[in-house]
C-alpha cells in the first residue's frame, strides 16, 4: 500500500473515505447524476463515474437513466446495525405508545460522530407525510433531541462539541451562539426536558428528553414533534413534556431491568 492510499497516520485509506463521501452526497440529494456529484464533491468527472459504477454493480448504489439513488444494500447494513443497538429493543415498543398516545411523530434518536441519528420513529394517526425516516442525520444545536443530549454532556465534552465547528443556521429561531446555546443547556438540564420552537424547521415543533442507563450514561434521546397547528403553547409546554417523562423513566428503568440491560 503506497501513500496515495492512506490518510491520517497511515490507518485511512483514501478511496474507501472517497466512496463514503459519495455515499452521503447521494444521500442527501435523494437522486443526482455524474456531473452534479463531481462538482459537488470537487472530484473528476471519470473518478466519480467509476465509484458510481462500482458501488451500483455492488447494491450499493441504484441507477436509473444516469442518475443515482441509495441501494437497498445500504438498507440490509442499516438494518442489521440498528439491531446491534440494544437501546433500540429496550425503547421500541415505549416509542410506538408515546406515537399512539400523542397522534404525533415520536423518535428514537442517538448521537454518533457529533450528530443525531434517528434509530427508530413511530407514528400517530395525525401524522400523513413524516418529515423525517429511520436513519435522518440532524445537527445537535437545532434539534430538541440534539440539546437534550448535548445538556447532559460533561463540560469538557460539550466545550470540545462547541470547538469543533459553527452552528449553521437553520431558521430564524436556531441559536447559533456557543454563549446563547450554553444558556439555553443549563436550563435545559435543570428542567429535563429540551424544546425545539421552529429552530430545525419553520412551522415544527418538537420536545425531546435524553435518555440514560443505570450508571448515568447518556444512551440517547426519546422525541416527539408536530406543525405548530397541532402542538400549541399548552401542549408544547405541559402535556407533551409529561408525556415524554413518564416514557423515558419507563425507557431507563427497563435499561436496567431488561433481558438487553447487560449489553447496554
Amino acid at each position: 500500500m503506497n501513500d496515495g492510499d492512506t490518510g491520517r497516520g497511515g490507518d485511512r485509506i483514501a478511496s474507501v473515505g472517497t466512496a463514503f463521501r459519495i455515499l452521503e452526497a447521494v444521500r442527501e440529494r435523494d437522486s443526482v447524476g455524474v456531473t452534479e456529484l463531481a462538482e459537488a464533491l470537487d472530484l473528476p468527472k471519470s473518478t466519480v463515474h467509476h465509484y458510481l459504477a462500482t458501488l451500483a454493480d455492488d447494491g450499493y448504489l441504484a441507477a436509473e437513466d444516469g442518475r443515482y439513488r441509495l441501494g437497498l444494500g445500504l438498507f440490509t447494513l442499516g438494518a442489521t446495525a440498528r439491531t446491534g443497538e440494544r437501546l433500540f429493543h429496550v425503547a421500541k415498543p415505549n416509542v410506538d405508545r408515546l406515537a399512539e398516545a400523542t397522534g404525533e411523530q415520536a423518535r428514537l434518536i442517538v448521537v454518533r460522530d457529533g450528530r443525531a441519528i434517528t434509530l427508530y420513529q413511530a407514528t400517530g394517526e395525525a401524522v400523513d407525510d413524516p418529515p423525517t425516516y429511520a436513519g435522518t442525520v440532524e445537527d445537535l444545536h437545532c434539534t430538541a433531541a440534539g440539546k437534550a443530549y448535548l445538556a447532559e454532556l460533561p463540560d469538557e465534552r460539550l466545550e470540545e462539541f462547541l470547538a469543533d465547528e459553527p452552528l449553521p443556521r437553520r431558521t430564524a429561531n436556531t441559536i447559533t451562539d456557543p454563549d446563547e446555546l450554553r444558556a439555553a443547556l443549563s436550563t435545559i438540564r435543570d428542567r429535563g426536558v429540551a424544546f425545539d420552537d421552529e429552530e430545525r424547521d419553520e412551522g415544527v415543533r418538537c420536545v425531546a428528553s435524553a435518555v440514560s442507563d443505570r450508571s448515568g450514561e447518556l444512551l440517547g434521546a426519546i422525541s416527539v414533534s408536530a406543525p405548530l397547528d397541532r402542538m400549541p403553547d399548552d401542549r408544547f409546554r405541559s402535556e407533551i413534556p409529561s408525556r415524554l417523562h413518564n416514557v423515558v423513566g419507563v425507557v431507563e428503568f427497563n435499561t436496567t431491568y431488561s433481558e438487553w440491560s447487560d449489553a447496554l
